[in-house]
């Protein structure tokens, strides 16, 4: 009898004995205070511990991990067998580090007292550490597309005896460009495996490769009203871009925020939004750090570990580093600017609101968001409700239509008008064009009532075409063209010149063999070996016409010296 039934209160129901799992397990899923399984798990884990192929759809935060998790560490202590170098049994692939990381820790967490072994492989650490490892034996093998397919590369991940392949955030993989990489290890992988998928969405894309991967899959699916958890309470605030940054500042101040999370596009913009944020709170106990891509993955451990532990209450991400996210108790997640893709607010709103606590998503809309909005709303199946009473607040409604790109003309020209000096100068404009076409609209008339003969352009390959003077006039290039100029032969003039007496050329170099030479060829150097000097004038060497240089002056012809 426990101390809850001996003092008169009804212990918590445990249902996860009805899995059937290794008391190791329980014991560890008892230790972290897990009683009730999630829906997500009820429907997953059978399927799973049977060996199916399966294709989950859950929103983020309902579970999935240990959907997954918990029946494979039961599969592996049933029939555990010491694993090869080299080649792990379980393969788990994810996204992003932080996810991988997350999933490792789990793992680890749910498979102590037991002889299983799991290694966490991702991009931004060491390959020696990962390397050894795996070359000692792994169980599983949690690991990014990118890493893995680096390591099956170098030959130091075969799987030749990985029996289960799982796919979480598939959506999210192929949003990253992974779908290429997940192909390559699906090639790899044996004939009879188990396939595993779990995604927040399922979109065509997600079907696609599901229908590539999974052979017969049971397909379960967490009953929703929404997409996203129903412990998440939206807040639209209608601001423009240029008061964004005052906004956040004065909603930050708010004492309620546990942890805030907050988000922007790109990894300029959150490091950008950071130094404002550091700048605005200087002086106070705040501290705010920023998360993305770039960062070396020791600094991001580092500074997720902060966040986790509340030493840092503010954490500007972007939407790639902040998949893989799970920490407890972020109680705001801000969006400073709306994602390009909606399903990436899914993901983003889903770090709060997490087993069973409240959380609030506020998203920040400028006159240039409004088509993001429409589609998040769509996509969310949920009007996001918007907050009138913050001071930056403003009626999108009287902005101009955005949806196409263009603003409101009767509103622009309006608000052109009442620029200074915009006036004056849009009155000169259209007097200017009215009195141009005044001048120029009658004469115009007149040349097209006559036309003129039309010129014909000059084709030389017509040679019935009739060039005449008068199209030309004294143009001197044009008359040679048209033969006004004496024809020019130049070979033959060349030809003439050489016949001509040479005088002293002749004396000089003898007479002109009976040959013709060619135009050009003269060679000046056989004229000197005609002339004999010295003692070996009889015994001519081929020189080209130079003579070495001889220091006592018995060279002869030009270069010699005395």
């Amino acid at each position: 009898m426990t101390l809850e039934n001996a003092q008169g209160v009804d212990a918590p129901v445990f249902d996860f004995d009805k899995f059937g799992f290794d008391k190791a397990i329980i014991k560890s899923i008892k230790k972290e205070s897990f009683n009730t399984p999630t829906p997500i798990q009820d429907l997953a884990i059978p399927y799973v511990m049977g060996g199916s192929d399966l294709m989950g759809i859950a929103q983020t935060g309902s579970g999935k991990t240990a959907a997954f998790s918990l029946p494979i560490i039961n599969k592996l202590i049933d029939d555990y067998q010491k694993p090869e170098s080299h080649k792990p049994k379980v393969l788990i692939l994810a996204p992003t580090r932080e996810l991988v990381m997350q999933i490792g820790k789990f793992i680890e967490i749910m498979s102590r007292g037991t002889p299983i072994k799991n290694l966490v492989v991702a991009g931004g650490q060491s390959y020696q550490p990962q390397i050894r490892k795996l070359k000692y034996g792994v169980d599983i093998l949690i690991s990014t597309p990118g890493r893995l397919i680096d390591h099956m590369g170098s030959n130091n991940v075969r799987l030749d005896e990985c029996r289960t392949f799982i796919l979480d955030e598939a959506d999210r993989m192929l949003d990253m460009g992974f779908i290429d990489d997940v192909i390559e290890v699906r090639k790899n992988l044996p004939e009879d495996h188990q396939t595993v998928m779990f995604s927040a969405t399922m979109n065509e894309k997600v079907r696609k490769l599901s229908g590539e991967l999974l052979k017969n899959p049971e397909y379960v699916e967490q009953e929703r009203k929404t997409v996203v958890a129903d412990t998440i309470a939206h807040r639209l605030m209608n601001v423009r871009r240029k008061d964004k940054l005052a906004l956040l500042i004065s909603l930050l101040q708010d004492e309620t925020i546990d942890k805030a999370l907050v988000f922007a596009r790109t990894k300029l913009g959150a490091d950008k939004l950071c130094d404002e944020l550091k700048a605005a709170f200087e002086g106070t106990d705040m501290r705010i750090d920023a998360i993305h891509g770039d960062k070396k993955q020791r600094t991001r451990e580092k500074i997720l570990l902060n966040y986790r532990k509340g030493r840092t209450k503010v954490l500007v991400a972007t939407d790639v580093a902040a998949r893989g996210i799970d920490v407890e108790g972020i109680s705001h997640v801000i969006n400073y600017e709306l994602p390009i893709e909606a399903e990436n607010y899914i993901h983003r709103v889903g770090r709060t609101g997490r087993a069973g606590v409240r959380g609030l998503a506020i998203s920040f809309c400028d006159p240039s968001d409004v088509r993001l909005l429409r589609e998040i709303e769509k996509l969310i199946k949920l009007p996001i409700e918007v907050d009138e009473e913050q001071r930056f607040h403003f009626d999108i409604a009287d902005v101009g239509d955005f949806k196409k790109g263009k603003r409101n003309k009767a509103r622009s020209s309006k608000t052109m008008s009442r620029r200074p000096g915009r006036e004056p100068s849009v009155k000169q404009e259209k007097k200017k064009a009215k009195s141009f076409k005044a001048d120029h609209q009658r004469p115009l008339r007149e040349k097209s009532e006559k036309p003129e003969r039309a010129k014909k352009a000059y084709d030389p390959l017509q040679d019935s075409y009739q060039l005449g003077a008068a199209e030309f006039g004294d143009d001197p290039v044009l008359k040679k063209l048209h033969g006004k100029a004496g024809k020019i032969k130049p070979a033959k003039v060349k030809a003439k010149k050489r016949e001509e007496p040479k005088g002293k050329r002749e004396k000089l170099y003898g007479k002109k063999s009976e040959k013709p030479a060619a135009v050009g060829r003269e060679k000046p150097s056989s004229k000197r070996r005609e002339k004999p000097k010295g003692k070996n004038s009889g015994k001519q060497k081929q020189t080209g016409g130079f003579t070495r240089f001889s220091p006592k002056g018995k060279s002869s012809g030009r270069r010699g010296t005395k």
